[in-house]
């Protein structure tokens, strides 16, 4: 069974456009699993996207982020505690969807920041998920946290900080979410940083070096495939591909030209070539 997805962005001009035509889309390219972009958690209608999903036979996965004013590592209690509950809204709903994953930024803000006392932030970001991991295990969603690049976060931009964070929480129900777009920039060998996570690697983005699919830049697959062999991986493999200019999601990505032609084509053949590329995995 192969366990390939897309996050459903890809299709996306705004994050509030509807998700029920994009599931089909995904469906049609090959994938058997969905990735749900939580950024407004109450105002989706998890019933009845179940049931579209189990129609397909298709699996969920979530992912959310942080912002300002629901950010965890703040040293402002409020903010902090609209953080936690954004968190728990997002952990019932993956619930709700049947997704065992919950990855992005988890634990701190997209984009933000802080001038100073980067350490209080830290400390804050582990009390927090102290609480977060004890949520988790209570909806039976893994919490899973993103490494991202120096240009979108601070607190973990590489696998080796990652790990120390959850070696210090040491919550089973955390786990690290590793994407190979900011490997690219981040990690001096992607093959090896995997290697390292072992059993904490709960969740796997694969897109370019450029954001584009798969197959279309110089990421080392066939590496990144052996790895995932090696530390016995059995999370799921999403496409997170952002290619289209359009709206909100490309201007918030950075995207300002396209870079697909058909983006329903692009998508069969990324799930084609990652078929074949992780087809041992």
């Amino acid at each position: 069974m192969y366990r390939l997805g897309i996050h459903l962005s890809y299709w996306q001009e705004n994050w509030s456009d509807d998700l029920y035509p994009l599931i089909s889309r995904a469906f049609r390219a090959g994938f058997n699993i969905a990735e749900f972009p939580l950024l407004a958690p109450a105002a989706l209608d998890y019933p009845n996207l179940r049931s579209v999903l189990d129609s397909y036979g298709m699996t969920a996965s979530c992912g959310t982020g942080l912002n300002q004013n629901t950010d965890i590592t703040s040293p402002v209690a409020e903010i902090r505690k609209a953080g936690l509950k954004h968190l728990q809204e997002c952990l019932l709903g993956a619930a709700k969807l049947g997704s065992p994953v919950l990855g992005g930024l988890t634990y701190a803000p997209w984009g933000v920041f802080p001038e100073d006392n980067w350490g209080l932030h830290r400390k804050q970001c582990i009390n927090s998920l102290q609480e977060v991991g004890k949520m988790a295990g209570d909806f039976g969603v893994s919490v899973c946290l993103e490494v991202v690049n120096r240009f979108e976060g601070y607190l973990l931009n590489t696998v080796d900080q990652g790990l120390a964070l959850l070696a210090e929480i040491d919550n089973p129900n955390l786990k690290l979410h590793l994407d190979t777009f900011h490997m690219n920039i981040e990690e001096d060998d992607i093959a090896k940083a995997i290697q390292k996570t072992g059993n904490q690697l709960g969740h796997l983005h694969v897109v370019e070096n450029n954001r584009k699919s798969p197959g279309q830049g110089h990421i080392p697959w066939k590496e990144v495939s052996q790895s995932l062999k090696k530390i016995n991986y059995d999370g799921f493999i999403v496409a997170e591909i952002f290619v289209n200019p359009a709206g909100e999601v490309g201007k918030g990505l950075f995207i300002w030209r396209s870079l697909a032609d058909d983006l329903d084509e692009n998508a069969f053949q990324t799930c084609q070539f990652l078929k074949k590329e992780f087809a041992d995995v």
